[in-house]
């Protein structure tokens, strides 16, 4: 009877070898030779001997694995996007005693379009990813745990009634449109309209329901009413898509953050003015204001908890 052993296999993207073994994955590096090599000390040692690598991408790899069991699939997705986008940035198999703060600046000097907001959300998921690889064990320090991250962007763009005309007229994606429109009417979180689904909505009562475990915060359920406008947008994507994800691209695919950046960097080119769906969220509110909705009302409306 032959007995089947893992072998090592090229991750193309990164141009780093790696082995599976027991379920998780060890970079080997990326020269071929010395990748077999860490490959066959690897199989000589006992399951709980095989530690992480020290390569930024495993240890990245590592805690993304950490965030797909205890975190939120959206968590999840955010952090991955920032991490893969990092390393990719890397030069290529960088060890972790090699990183320095340079790297993380350069990253973020590489993206001269991002916004304060979008750079300092960029620091923070690298950041985060170092320093619960220290409280793990599998480094003794962050190695850029003084990095100061850059300041948060101001969100005190209220948007008029006739400037959201004109963003839905230059938008020609009739699925970004639905977006926009169920954000304009509702008010919701950017994460909130990214993942509901069809579970979600109670359609009796005209709302959605997240469950305390998958609202913000984790002890609250979060509600979100729908006036006629959301709740037809609402029903017209639940009827496409009865499970998963409800709202989506116009090729299927659940919209992310970078997707729907991506559309709002377009109508910055045509309308000369950067927008983002947080921006429809805090001008929901203050219209509420405007039209004589109380704070705390407007408060519990947007699902804050204070």
């Amino acid at each position: 009877m032959s007995t089947k052993f893992p072998k090592p296999w090229l991750r193309t993207d990164r141009g780093v070898w790696y082995v599976t073994l027991n379920g998780r994955q060890h970079n080997l590096g990326p020269d071929k030779d010395a990748a077999f090599e860490r490959y066959h000390q690897l199989m000589g040692m006992e399951p709980e001997q095989r530690l992480i690598g020290t390569s930024v991408a495993e240890i990245l790899d590592a805690f993304l694995e950490w965030c797909k069991l205890h975190r939120a699939a959206a968590t999840f997705v955010w952090y991955q996007d920032h991490c893969q986008a990092f390393v990719s940035f890397l030069p290529r198999g960088l060890r972790i005693e090699l990183l320095k703060p340079y790297h993380l600046q350069r990253w973020i000097d590489s993206h001269p379009k991002w916004s304060s907001g979008t750079k300092r959300n960029a620091c923070t998921a690298i950041k985060a990813a170092l320093n619960w690889a220290a409280k793990q064990g599998y480094i003794d320090r962050s190695p850029i745990q003084h990095f100061q991250k850059p300041p948060a962007g101001k969100r005190d763009l209220v948007i008029s009634d006739a400037e959201f005309k004109t963003i839905l007229a230059s938008t020609r994606d009739p699925a970004f449109k639905d977006l926009l429109n169920v954000a304009w009417e509702t008010g919701a979180r950017p994460q909130e309209l990214l993942r509901v689904r069809a579970r979600h909505v109670d359609v009796p009562n005209r709302r959605w329901v997240f469950p305390p475990d998958e609202a913000k915060g984790g002890r609250l359920p979060r509600i979100i009413y729908l006036n006629d406008t959301a709740l037809a947008l609402t029903r017209k994507w639940m009827r496409r898509y009865p499970s998963g994800v409800m709202f989506r691209t116009t090729r299927d695919k659940p919209w992310t953050a970078m997707a729907v950046n991506c559309r709002f960097y377009t109508l910055k080119r045509k309308l000369k003015k950067r927008y983002c769906l947080y921006a429809i969220r805090h001008t929901w509110a203050t219209k509420a204001l405007q039209k004589g909705v109380d704070p705390i009302t407007v408060s519990q409306l947007m699902g804050h908890t204070d």
